[in-house]
């Protein structure tokens, strides 16, 4: 197995998402068998009340709320973690997601394979995950997945990436070394959509691999 670090960023608004969901999130990257990461935490403008306990992670954890809010879907926010970051990999996770138990175990499975058989560093790995409340209306491979919201929790769509083009990647999808973060600018789109826009570019101008394992749960 590799020696990679994770950076694991987290944008997070009072009141978009209940405090038992957010915590439900940091309980699975709690759960990681994998352990050498960090979790950084982005409030989106000044908090007036107290956070559920976070200093029961065992995890390395830093929790920031910046003093003006930017109200652009937390891609300032991001854009901060990837400049802050330490870990080597930057994974983008909404506080509303799960990380399967072993997510971080087989993503850097899935770089150090790859680096030992080509002799060379991924810059990239896209991992499938699951898409909770969601159902494929198409899909075309060219265009895309066309998706669709249900009210059943239970309609669980796998969306693994395929094709890299924007309406195929999730936000939480795309684990990218930190360098070519800082090489493109950081999250240097604050549109809605932005996290396909800039992935689809990532994987136009860079290697990229895909993890066998569904990491985790979009919800």
């Amino acid at each position: 197995m590799g020696d990679y670090k994770f950076s694991i960023i987290v944008p997070h608004y009072d009141g978009v998402i209940s405090d038992e969901t957010f915590i439900e999130g940091m309980d699975s990257i709690e759960s990681q068998s994998f352990r050498n990461f960090e979790v950084l935490i982005y409030h989106d403008g000044p908090l007036n009340r107290s956070l559920p306990d976070l200093t029961k992670y065992t995890f390395d954890w830093k929790f920031t709320d910046t003093k003006s809010r930017f109200n652009d879907w937390g891609h300032s926010l991001r854009d901060l973690g990837i400049r802050e970051a330490t870990g080597d990999y930057i994974i983008h996770f909404n506080p509303d997601n799960i990380l399967y138990a072993d997510a971080l175990f087989n993503i850097d499975k899935s770089i150090s394979r790859i680096n030992e058989l080509a002799g060379g560093e991924v810059d990239i790995v896209l991992c499938p995950i699951h898409m909770e409340g969601m159902v494929r209306v198409n899909s075309d491979v060219n265009n895309g997945i066309s998706l669709f919201r249900t009210n059943d929790k239970r309609d669980i769509l796998v969306m693994d990436g395929y094709p890299p083009i924007t309406s195929n990647i999730d936000c939480m999808q795309l684990v990218g070394k930190r360098s070519i973060w800082l090489d493109v600018g950081g999250w240097y789109n604050k549109e809605v959509v932005s996290d396909g826009l800039i992935y689809q570019k990532l994987c136009e101008n860079h290697n990229f691999v895909y993890c066998g394992s569904i990491i985790g749960v979009h919800r």
